[in-house]
Parts: structure tokens; sequence; C-alpha cells
């Protein structure tokens, strides 16, 4: 079980504000989703999150301890899944678990439970029967697959994907999203940006970001409420017709920014 969160989480780069006093919460058993237009910080939210960028204020803590005191002790814990594949086309499913299993597990696991380990996110993955073919040849909704099962064989408590459904059809997008739900219902933290809007509410929070600020976090239903449209789909053109900071001040006086921080 693990829960993560930002607390005053600010970053710049070269003068230029890119994530501005951020407080958000992950908890285990849930999939979250972060929103945003590009350049709006989601990138470097995710690179904060994961021990890549140290906050230029503010920290991130993991059961509140504090991830860049003990980033070696949490990258342990950690899935990370970029947006482009990190596996080699040339390999099948089989070789590319087996090959990150030297890489990620304790070498002095037995061959047989590394083994075992490879089987059984095959079988979680739905990749049992593709284990034998080449990655070249997968499909790209089966490309992403090997590349979340390649996280998955060191069993983290936290994976965070950088925009994993990008280039997927709306039928595979649905499936990987109800894949990384059912990762989460194991009691994972997962954590996800995208730009789609289709399958929202699919997701146990959404975080919608704008200019490096936080302009919400919560449900589905809160996302409509909050932002007055009838559809996910309507949620940029009302931040476009209101502007960023007029909804950023709005969410930081209401009741989902103090959820957002926690108990």
């Amino acid at each position: 079980m693990a829960t993560l969160r930002l607390e005053s989480v600010s970053f710049k780069a070269g003068g230029a504000r890119l994530l501005a006093e951020t407080n958000l919460l992950f908890r285990s058993g849930q999939l979250t989703g972060i929103l945003g237009p590009s350049g709006s910080g989601k990138s470097t939210l995710l690179k904060c999150l994961t021990t890549i960028h140290k906050p230029t204020a503010g920290r991130v803590t993991l059961d509140g301890e504090d991830v860049w005191a003990i980033r070696r002790r949490f990258r342990l814990s950690l899935g990370y899944v970029p947006q482009d594949d990190v596996i080699h086309p040339q390999l099948t499913v089989e070789q590319a678990f087996l090959f990150s299993s030297r890489l990620r597990l304790d070498t002095a696991m037995a061959p047989e439970a590394v083994a075992k380990r490879v089987d059984a996110v095959a079988a979680l993955l739905g990749l049992a029967e593709a284990r034998k073919r080449r990655i070249f040849r997968l499909s790209g909704g089966q490309r992403k697959r090997v590349n979340i099962g390649i996280e998955l064989l060191a069993d983290p408590e936290v994976l965070v994907l950088d925009e994993p459904a990008s280039g997927l059809d709306p039928g595979t997008e649905e499936d990987l999203v109800k894949l990384l739900g059912a990762l989460a219902g194991a009691g994972r933290t997962v954590v996800m940006t995208t730009h789609s809007m289709e399958y929202l509410s699919s997701l146990h929070r959404i975080v919608v970001l704008a200019a490096g600020n936080v302009l919400f976090w919560g449900g589905y239903q809160d996302l409509l409420a909050h932002f007055q449209v009838p559809h996910a789909a309507d949620v940029f053109k009302a931040i476009r017709g209101k502007g960023v900071d007029s909804w950023a001040a709005l969410y930081r006086s209401s009741q989902l920014a103090r959820k957002a921080e926690g108990p």
C-alpha cells in the first residue's frame, strides 16, 4: 500500500515556472488520470513524482517520507512506462520479459521463480498466447502491454505511465484503461497522463492541469459539476472561456482542493 503526495510542489527551469504550488494526493487502489493541453505541466509533474526532477520548492512524499531523500529505495518500488516503447522489436515477448527480469529482479532468485513470475505477468496482461511472437509483429495495444509487463515483473507499488493510450484506437484504449484500473484494484497506486477524454468515467481520480496550475482534482461527476459542463469534452472549452487564473483561484478555494491535500 502506497500513498503519494505532492506538498506545495513548484518547479522552475530557466527562470520559467513550469509547476506552481501543487498539492495532490495519489492513493493505493486508485487509477488517477492527469489531463491538460501541451505545456500544461503534465510531464514536469511526472518527473517530480518519479524523482527525475527535484522540486524547486515543496516535496513529494511516499507514506510521509520525502522521496528525494529515499530515492534509491523509492525507485525500487516504482514502475515507469514512458510514452515511447523501451523494448527491442526483434525480441519475442518472452525474451523481452526474461531479459528485463535479469535487470529488475534479485539475481539470487531461482530460474524457476523467474519463469513463474514471467508466466504470471504474461497471463495478467493477456499476452500468454503472444509470448513467442516478435514484438515488431504485435499490435500497438499488445506492445503497450509488453512495456507495462516489463515494469510489473518487479511488482511495483507505484506505477506511473506517460500517455499510455497515445496512438491506440478507441477500443484498445478502453481495454488498456480497464487493465490499469484492475492493476490499481490489486492495491497499486497507478498514475497516468492522457489527452483522451473518452474514458474518464473509468478513472478513480482526475487531475486537470493548465499553465502549471491545478484546476481540478476529483471524480468524474465532480469534474462535470466543477466546470459546469454536460460532457468532459467541454472542459477545455470552459477553461478557455473563463481563463486559467480564474479556474485556478476557484479550485484553490474549493472543497476539492482540501480533499486533494488529504487528511
